[in-house]
């Protein structure tokens, strides 16, 4: 089970601009303080839409690689981390969405988001019984025979 993440997030409308928020795999808490009042809001995370990978330009030709929880509501957004170096952001994005069990979304374009399709976490095989034997032998071969009793039943009588 995933330990919570506690992260110290800027919030223009918090009292001090700081609010912490807690990530787990069964809550998100985004917890702040408003007009000296404390506020907590827990939401699960099935009501965000995805985790989302986005590129941010910083100073010229750098890139800035953000790993955000994204929610319809903007307010409830929140950032998970910012990486200079783009594997390293995608390595974070997927155990993100792995350990909330999210879709993995990307920004192609300022407000365009996509699912990401891409085949980097394979599928496990699929099992079925009798696989094996059915890649020898035909279907109807593979059924398993009735066995028919060595001895008759001393007990049975033939008229009930």
């Amino acid at each position: 089970m995933m330990a919570a993440a506690i992260i110290e997030a800027f919030d223009a409308r918090a009292d001090g601009g700081r609010r912490t928020v807690e990530v787990s795999r069964e809550r998100v808490v985004i917890a702040r303080r408003v007009g000296g009042v404390d506020m907590r809001v827990a939401l699960e995370p099935k009501q965000y839409r995805g985790v989302l990978l986005r590129v941010l330009i910083a100073e010229g030709t750098d890139f800035l690689y953000q790993v955000r929880l994204l929610h319809a509501d903007p307010e409830m957004s929140v950032t998970l981390g910012e990486c200079d170096r783009e594997a390293d952001a995608r390595a974070l994005w997927r155990r993100w969405a792995q350990a909330l069990g999210l879709p993995r979304l990307v920004e192609r374009a300022e407000d365009e988001i996509e699912v990401d399709r891409s085949a980097a976490d394979p599928k496990p095989f699929e099992r079925r019984r009798g696989r094996a034997t059915l890649r020898r032998r035909n279907r109807f071969l593979a059924r398993r025979k009735m066995g028919r009793p060595a001895h008759s039943d001393p007990c049975a009588r033939a008229d009930g």
